[in-house]
Formats: structure tokens, sequence, C-alpha cells
């Protein structure tokens, strides 16, 4: 009877863990985990996307910032930016939808934000193959208007060699 117990226990932890999987998490974590490259005002720079806290976050290290993304539950993720002016945005996404070359995460909240100043408000990833991704960008300025920036980013290491 024992024997019985624990195994049913056993089956109860692993279908429980098993619902707690967020695909779309793991979806993006194995699409950017590498060293991408950039342009930025003729200046070539690095970012590295890098699986951490035993693959339950993923770190972008970035020129001037960091990111973490992670699950929100089932299919949701979120994100936070370190940003180089000391304000923290966190953006939302639902899950890569209808479109599984793109995620659109949306402003959710901002911590250490001085009042009056523009904050990220947005962010889309635009996986255009294995080895290209843009990094659509979205601010709000003090007076509400949204402005949009983008870096197209190329894996280093194109195909893994």
């Amino acid at each position: 009877m024992r024997i019985v117990i624990v195994a049913l226990i056993a089956l109860a932890t692993s279908i429980h863990g098993a619902q707690l999987l967020n695909s779309d998490f793991e979806n993006l974590k194995n699409r950017l985990a590498g060293t991408w490259t950039f342009v930025e005002n003729d200046q070539s720079y690095e970012a590295t996307f890098e699986a951490v806290s035993h693959g339950h976050a993923l770190l972008e290290r970035n020129s001037g910032f960091i990111a973490v993304y992670h699950p929100d539950g089932v299919h949701g993720l979120l994100m936070t930016l370190y940003t180089r002016d000391g304000n923290q945005p966190r953006l939302r996404a639902k899950g890569f939808g209808e479109n599984p070359n793109s995620i659109m995460f949306a402003f959710k909240d901002i911590t250490n934000w001085e009042k009056g100043t523009e904050h990220i408000n947005g962010l889309e990833l635009f996986f255009k193959d294995r080895d290209h991704l843009i990094e659509k960008w979205e601010t709000l300025k003090p007076e509400g208007a949204k402005t949009h920036f983008e870096f197209e980013l190329t894996r280093s290491e194109p195909d893994g060699h």
C-alpha cells in the first residue's frame, strides 16, 4: 500500500511540474542563447543571452543595460530591463501568439523612474531567421508621445560553427 501511495505522489508531482512548463519561455531561451553583434551609431557591440538560475531565467547583457526574461505562469513572460538611466521598466508578453517569429512585450510598470522623464514602454523581438533578430523598442516621452528605435542583431556563430 505504501508503494502505491508513494507512486501516486510522485506521479502527481511530475504532472504538476509538467503543467508549469512554459513552452514560450523555453522557445525564447533556445532561440536567444548565445552571443550576438549589432551596430549602434557606427560602433559594433556585442550582446549575450545566457540561461541563469538553473534555466529559469534568461540574462541579456548589452551595451549599457541588462535584461532578465523569465516565465510568468504557463504562457506569459516577464522582462525587467535595468537601464543606464537607473530605472527598471517591467514588460509582459502573453507568448508568441499567432506569429511564431515575433513576441510583443507591453509595459507593465516601472521602478526608480523619475517623473517627467522618458522611459522604455515596449519591445518586440522579431526573428528574421535563426541567426538574425530585430529588437524593436518603444519609448514613452513625458508628454505621452511614443517613439521607436530598433537594432538588428546577428548571431556571432551562425548555425553553431
